[in-house]
């Protein structure tokens, strides 16, 4: 019998599929590994690891948008199957985020042991995410937390275990990272990272462009470019670039004096934020929200600022008490500071 089965919703450059990716790398390294997750014409971190096996589930794309509960009965059903089929082989169910339920109630059918990888709590109670709590909420597992936020969001049961881990940036990432010095930074380059979603502040991201039109803005999307231009409804201000889905985010960490997470924590709470983790490894401040697992990392005043992110003249004010004060020197080296002694032991 094989150790090990990973679920995983979706193949991609988000920070869900890089924890993943990362936890792969650092604690099954040199071990055949197999991964349950999305049928993906695109690559993903997962897609870069060695020795693992993606087994994927069909996903009709085009289907669904004409038709999307068939899209959604196809989809469980191929899932169901490849997980009945190959799940007895394997002593443990390893699943990444609440969402593949199935994969615990299946595992739960074969008596594995389930371990869950928290990310993220939901706002919207719909009919879906009841289902993934109300599972979570019932099953015997070990459980992973990435913050102490995302612990605290969930009751607790007592016959699991349970830790709070917080993400950490694996030994490939950190091998990448050259630092630019302070004195050689303009102060003029804001990026932020996030997924293709408008619960990640974008429009907040372009009226704040609007506001400052000296500084430069970068919004980089797990998406490709064709994808995002249909996306974003909206004019794009002329000191925003657009930038698709990338594997190799170091160049524009290098080149960030700031960074953003604007997240709307009305309909979508962080709990804790992989952009800002990275941000800070390059000694780069950042402006996040002020509820959620982003305050684990940022420390208001200190190395960022967190802040209503709604509001987008509360953001505009603090971009320019970051970048355009005498303390800029401060906040990036308390970033740096707070990440070799918090986040790199």
């Amino acid at each position: 019998m094989k150790s090990i089965l990973f679920f995983h919703p979706k193949n991609d450059y988000t920070g869900s599929t890089r924890v993943l990716a990362d936890v792969i790398a650092r604690d099954y390294a040199g071990q055949s590994v197999d991964i349950i997750t999305n049928r993906n014409r695109d690559k993903g971190f997962l897609s870069e690891l060695p020795n693992v096996r993606l087994i994927g589930y069909c996903m009709p794309a085009r289907l669904g948008k004409h038709i999307p509960v068939l899209t959604s009965v196809v989809w469980r059903i191929h899932f169901v199957l490849l997980t009945l089929c190959l799940g007895w082989r394997y002593a443990t169910f390893y699943v990444n985020t609440i969402t593949p339920y199935l994969a615990v109630l299946l595992g739960r059918l074969y008596g594995k042991k389930i371990i869950y990888h928290v990310h993220e709590k939901f706002v919207q109670q719909t009919l879906s995410v009841r289902i993934m709590e109300w599972v979570f909420a019932h099953t015997k597992a070990h459980r992973i937390f990435v913050s102490e936020y995302t612990q605290r969001c969930y009751p607790e049961n007592p016959s699991c275990t349970s830790e709070v881990c917080y993400n950490h940036l694996g030994k490939q990432f950190l091998e990448q990272v050259r630092v630019k010095p302070i004195g050689k930074r303009k102060r003029n380059t804001v990026l932020m990272i996030a997924s293709l979603s408008k619960v990640k502040g974008l429009s907040t991201f372009m009226a704040v462009a609007e506001l400052l039109p000296s500084f430069h803005f970068h919004l980089m999307l797990s998406a490709d470019m064709k994808s995002i231009r249909a996306y974003l409804d909206e004019s794009i201000p002329a000191n925003v670039e657009l930038i698709p889905a990338q594997s190799n985010i170091h160049p524009y960490l290098y080149e960030a004096d700031l960074m953003l997470n604007l997240s709307n924590p009305f309909v979508w709470v962080e709990t804790f934020g992989m952009t800002i983790l990275e941000a800070m490894a390059y000694g780069v401040p950042s402006i996040v929200p002020n509820v959620g697992g982003p305050i684990e990392l940022i420390e208001d005043g200190y190395n960022g600022f967190c802040v209503d992110v709604t509001d987008a003249k509360v953001v505009v004010e603090k971009i320019k008490e970051v970048l355009e004060s005498d303390n800029y020197m401060r906040f990036a080296d308390n970033a740096m500071i707070c990440f070799r002694n918090k986040f790199n032991k």
